[in-house]
């Protein structure tokens, strides 16, 4: 008699919810986890893989990705299994899953600009509501204000994460208004604005670049600042690149980013400022190749960069390591203080979390319990996806298993079903994670949906894992 559809076999499993850290069996039915035993008979099992020597982790989780049409491949290749889109519309999630999906469990919090795209610096209340109701039918699990490229002043960015707070509306902020940047002053500027209301902080180490002080000393206040902030969700990432557009509007650069960037490294900021950078090898234009993205400079960026007329996408390497670890490792009375590693990854050549998590494992600065709370329980109790992030019975088969000599992802499964091995994508299609709220017009797309609880999401629960 069959009693699994799958059992992997003699891995050492790390599940902190559950606290287990052994070697297990670990059986599995229906796309959910139904044993976790130290010996299953694989005689009732129609599938087994043996994980002996390998790493178990549950399903890594990018709580920050702009997965476009190439990050599902580029993701689920590096043992991601669930991502959180934080820009794209839930149409176009749902089109690029269908036509470029890897098996990914796929969630959006949706630009409010998708709503109001001629808007200038401002919104009126009657615009904020109807973006907010929108984005919820549709089936994001909410709103992202996108303050470091195009912000709006403080006030209308208070009235969107109050009034997103009013609704029950996932929040996400990357800082900066028009009175700040995307620096360590917007940083502290949005806490304000947040008050007591819940708010998800996007990247933090974006805002520790060394663009006010020196980029640890920007962290540290940063981790001083997060401290007993309950309903402030944040993550961080660990690639030295960052993602913004070429877009010049005229002789500028569109996006603030855009032009910090050329700041920090005494570039005009102009469109032949942009043009030098990326002749002399600091900007990067991001390009297909082989259904991936990745980086070009010197002359033959320049080149595809113009031919796109400017607007494409451009990489920097500005972010600082040691501002990432401090950020990725500090605790405060046993929680960590940057709930998450993240990437702002997916179609971004960045998706390195795993890897470079495993470096941090290996120095010594995180255990691997630490790195599974980072990468994959944090993560899920961030966004209330209950049944994601640990591997207890009953939980949803999402399992990321690491080859603990090279320190990469060496399978993905996703719901049961593996999607990645050894590197090889061999998913397809995929899930989409919403809400009760857009459940009926996201289940028109045919795809499986999974439905995440905000009101147990760490910006309105203040609950997040603390062992």
């Amino acid at each position: 008699m069959v009693k699994y559809d799958l059992v992997l076999k003699g891995g050492f499993v790390v599940d902190p919810k559950n606290g287990l850290e052994d070697y297990m069996d670990i059986g599995v039915s229906r796309g959910v986890v139904v044993e976790l035993d130290s010996d299953i008979d694989p005689r009732y099992a129609a599938e087994v893989l043996d994980v002996s020597d390998r790493i178990v982790f549950p399903g890594v989780i990018d709580s920050h990705t702009h997965i476009g049409r190439m990050g599902h491949r580029m993701m689920a290749k590096v043992g991601v299994v669930t991502a959180i889109d934080m820009s794209a519309s839930m149409e176009s999630i749902a089109m690029n899953m269908r036509n470029y999906g890897a098996g990914l469990n796929v969630g959006t919090v949706t630009n409010i600009r998708n709503y109001h795209p001629k808007a200038g610096e401002t919104l009126g209340t009657s615009e904020i509501r109807d973006a907010i109701s929108k984005a919820m039918g549709e089936g994001s699990l909410g709103i992202k204000i996108t303050g470091g490229h195009n912000p709006f002043t403080p006030e209308t960015t208070a009235e969107i994460i109050s009034e997103c707070n009013e609704a029950g509306c996932y929040i996400a902020f990357h800082v900066g208004t028009t009175r700040t940047g995307s620096d360590l002053n917007g940083f502290l500027e949005a806490l304000d604005l947040a008050g007591g209301n819940g708010l998800h902080i996007a990247h933090v180490n974006s805002y520790c670049r060394g663009l006010i002080e020196d980029p640890v000393y920007e962290a540290l206040k940063a981790i001083s600042a997060l401290k007993g902030r309950k309903r402030i969700a944040s993550e961080s990432y660990l690639a030295l690149i960052n993602g913004t557009s070429g877009l010049c509007v005229g002789d500028v650069p569109a996006s603030h980013v855009t032009r910090n960037c050329l700041k920090m490294r005494g570039y005009p900021v102009s469109k032949a400022g942009l043009e030098k950078a990326i002749r002399d090898g600091y900007a990067h234009v991001r390009v297909e190749a082989g259904g991936e993205s990745v980086l070009v400079t010197g002359e033959e960026g320049v080149r595809l960069w113009l031919e796109a007329g400017t607007d494409i996408g451009i990489s920097f390497p500005v972010n600082d390591p040691e501002a990432q670890i401090v950020l990725a490792t500090a605790k405060d009375g046993g929680k960590f203080v940057v709930d998450a590693i993240s990437t702002d990854g997916g179609d971004i050549p960045r998706n390195v979390q795993v890897e470079y998590g495993m470096l941090l494992v290996k120095f010594g600065a995180l255990s691997l319990r630490d790195l599974a709370v980072k990468l994959s329980l944090n993560p899920a109790m961030m966004f209330g996806l209950e049944g994601k992030g640990h591997l207890g019975v009953g939980a949803d088969a999402d399992i990321t298993v690491i080859d603990p000599l090279t320190g990469t992802a060496c399978m993905g499964i996703s719901g049961g079903r593996v999607i990645m091995v050894d590197g090889v994508v061999v998913g397809s299609g995929g899930r989409i994670i919403t809400t009760e709220h857009g459940l009926d017009n996201v289940k028109k797309y045919g795809f499986e949906c999974k439905v995440a609880d905000l009101s147990k999401a760490k910006i309105y629960s203040g609950v997040i894992y603390g062992g």
